[in-house]
């Protein structure tokens, strides 16, 4: 907080502690994607946060300006949102920004607030994981509780097309080769936002979710038996002494042998992040365990993270999946979607 004082009174910028991810004047640091220029600026306390929304907005034709990450705990009451504030009034003077879009964990409500007004002439929309308010609204600004929603409002403020990604792809299909008995989710994520975000949205149509991450207190480890649980494979307790997931995916294959097999488990919800600083094939790493996995009886759901032009191959790593038996989603909201319909038996085509 000293530092983050100091800055703000020199006009610059820390991007810290835990802030994993940014793209400045194209250039991406940390964990990062291939993504090209254009009209969103992105603040983001939330790394693989940021690099959900700017590969959707690169995929849907828009881009980004730039995307300025502040650290996770920016946004707390601590902490007040003192460089997310700063950062949303230099978007607010950038020319080349045209739409900003926040992006966070589940922040302090007040502390939102006051980042939101930091803009004065530059809209805003703020996609806060589990937040909701009665009219939709926070400060003025358009509030969603998913970050593919943050994505597509900010596509429909400025007037560009983006994809239906309301509908799950194939669960109905997958539905059949779901054994009885089979009624519980696990997900095993390398990205600590999607896996909040999973949380949100398994938690509205499943009920409780567990996780080491989790939404309440009440929601921590251990789960009960049978319990839906979200596992953020990023967080210390797995990476002591080891890489993170995203770089080397060797950690999280021998967790998903230890416990993606139970009998319970009716889908198996895993992320799979592209981009700089990310294994050369995180894909072709986990594919003979998805296809284990389907062999005993779950289905498997992924989500690819990356951009077109990600070194990785978006295409390849997508088709290395589904030829392994995965159902492979177009965001990873619609992963998470998808595995809740398999999970509660959800009829073909209801979002």
């Amino acid at each position: 907080m000293a530092l983050k004082r100091r800055a703000s009174r020199l006009g610059r910028l820390v991007m810290g502690p835990g802030a994993g991810t940014a793209m400045l004047g194209g250039v991406g640091l940390g964990f990062a994607n291939a993504v090209g220029p254009g009209p969103v600026g992105v603040v983001a306390a939330a790394g693989t946060g940021a690099q959900e929304v700017m590969t959707l907005l690169d995929r849907w034709g828009i881009g980004v300006s730039q995307v300025i990450g502040v650290g996770g705990r920016d946004l707390s009451a601590d902490v007040g949102g003192l460089m997310a504030r700063d950062a949303v009034r230099a978007l607010d003077a950038d020319p080349r920004t045209e739409v900003i879009l926040l992006v966070s964990k589940p922040p302090a409500e007040e502390v939102a607030r006051t980042v939101i007004g930091a803009s004065r002439d530059t809209p805003v929309v703020a996609a806060c994981l589990g937040m909701s308010a009665p009219d939709g609204r926070l400060a003025g600004a358009p509030l969603t509780a998913t970050l593919e929603a943050g994505a597509l409002r900010v596509a429909q403020i400025l007037g560009r097309p983006a994809p239906d990604l309301g509908r799950n792809p194939g669960g109905a299909a997958a539905i059949g080769g779901v054994g009885a008995g089979r009624t519980a989710v696990r997900g095993f994520f390398t990205g600590g936002t999607l896996c909040y975000e999973a949380q949100v949205i398994l938690g509205q149509a499943l009920g409780p979710v567990y996780s080491n991450i989790p939404l309440r207190p009440e929601l921590g480890l251990p789960a009960p038996d049978g319990a839906h649980i979200c596992l953020d494979l990023g967080e210390e307790e797995y990476t002591q002494g080891r890489p993170h997931p995203m770089i080397d995916p060797a950690a999280r294959r021998e967790i998903m042998r230890e416990q993606a097999f139970g009998a319970d488990i009716a889908a198996v919800l895993l992320d799979v992040v592209l981009g700089y600083g990310s294994h050369p094939d995180p894909a072709g790493e986990i594919a003979g365990t998805c296809a284990d996995i389907v062999a005993a009886g779950s289905a498997v759901v992924c989500y690819v993270l990356g951009a077109h032009d990600d070194r990785q191959g978006l295409g390849r790593q997508r088709a290395t999946l589904a030829e392994a038996g995965a159902i492979v989603a177009d965001s990873a909201a619609q992963a998470a979607r998808t595995a809740a319909a398999i999970a509660g038996r959800v009829t073909a085509g209801q979002p």
